[in-house]
């Protein structure tokens, strides 16, 4: 369940935008992250983005958008290696959880990238 209910692309981006300023700012509210919010979530999903990014572990989406559970479906792999699971799973998040909006994250100094350069 998001914040919003059925959210727009602009309020679910707007929403993102204010979370990564927070974490910026070292201001984080940390939304949505207790038992509460586990069982209120635990009987179905309704994640307000689909978040695809990097399987980096210096890069966690929730914690830099300040959000909790249940709050965005995210899509992670090393390098960002879009292939058919990866486009299922973004799918599903946009057509069966009712995502409106789909965001790619990326980040400087990707390990997987720098290896694969390097192979």
């Amino acid at each position: 369940m998001s914040d919003l209910g059925q959210s727009t692309p602009a309020e679910a981006y707007a929403m993102l935008l204010d979370g990564n300023s927070r974490f910026v700012r070292g201001e984080r509210l940390h939304p949505h992250q207790d038992a509460d919010r586990r069982a209120q979530s635990a009987p179905g999903q309704r994640p307000f983005a689909v978040l695809f990014g990097c399987s980096d572990s210096r890069l966690a989406a929730e914690i830099i958008f300040d959000r909790g559970l249940g709050d965005l479906f995210v899509v992670r792999t090393a390098g960002h290696v879009a292939g058919a699971e990866v486009l299922g799973s973004i799918e599903y998040g946009v057509t069966v959880l009712g995502a409106p909006l789909v965001v790619v994250l990326g980040h400087d100094s990707c390990g997987a990238v720098i290896e694969a350069a390097a192979a």
